[in-house]
């Protein structure tokens, strides 16, 4: 439902950019292809849903790329979530409430440029990347340690409108922590009702929760090409 959604947001979003490059005549080109090859920036507001995300949480987004001729090239993507809502089967013990989860990706990016000088834009991405959390642990429990980084990947896709160089663009992703579980005591599965934890041996409990989660994101803001 939630993926339905945004793709409906997607579609009012770029509306009004749509219409207005379909009413503009684009001049004849002298290049063999369909735009010239130009700089990405944006930055976008969302949401972080499904999976492993018990709900949605507020997500803010930034990227910066290049395409070449509007039809392929990269970008970098950060995304932040400073309280990312956990599914309770990840939660482990000694967490005090909501961690921040941010990512940082490197990402292939294929795109078709459409109507007037390519001011509607279609497009797809993924690429690797890396993960951090950062939490507090509960009180009398400071041997263990939240702050931790972890490798994965993202793959999405989106659509940008523009009206000259200013415009939208929304984004809807997956994203995947690499590994499929962490570790507690005695290398037991330290998830909600799994495995045996002692308060006391909190110390040698590895708290990397984000090892294996993977979840859906989506993002709608402002976007500038030149």
């Amino acid at each position: 439902m939630n993926i339905c959604r945004w793709f409906a947001a997607m579609a009012c979003v770029l509306a009004l950019p749509a219409m207005a490059a379909a009413q503009t005549s684009a001049p004849p080109s002298p290049y063999p292809y369909p735009i010239e090859s130009h700089w990405l920036a944006s930055g976008q507001l969302g949401s972080d849903f499904n999976n492993d995300s018990d709900n949605p949480g507020v997500n803010f987004a930034g990227t910066f790329g290049w395409l070449w001729h509007g039809v392929a090239g990269g970008e970098f993507q950060s995304n932040f979530s400073p309280n990312f809502n956990l599914n309770p089967a990840f939660v482990p013990p000694f967490l005090a409430g909501e961690p921040a989860i941010n990512s940082y990706m490197l990402n292939v990016m294929a795109a078709a440029p459409l109507m007037a000088n390519g001011q509607f834009q279609p497009y797809a991405s993924g690429g690797p990347g890396w993960f951090t959390l950062r939490g507090t642990p509960t009180v009398g429990d400071s041997g263990v340690n939240f702050d931790k980084t972890d490798t994965g990947w993202n793959a999405g896709f989106g659509v940008m409108g523009f009206l000259g160089q200013l415009g939208v663009r929304a984004d809807l992703r997956y994203f995947k922590v690499s590994g499929d579980e962490f570790t507690g005591v005695d290398s037991s599965v330290l998830r909600s009702n799994w495995g045996n934890v002692v308060d006391d041996q909190e110390g040698l409990v590895n708290a990397n929760v984000i090892s294996g989660v993977s979840f859906w994101r989506g993002n709608v803001g402002v976007a500038l090409r030149w």
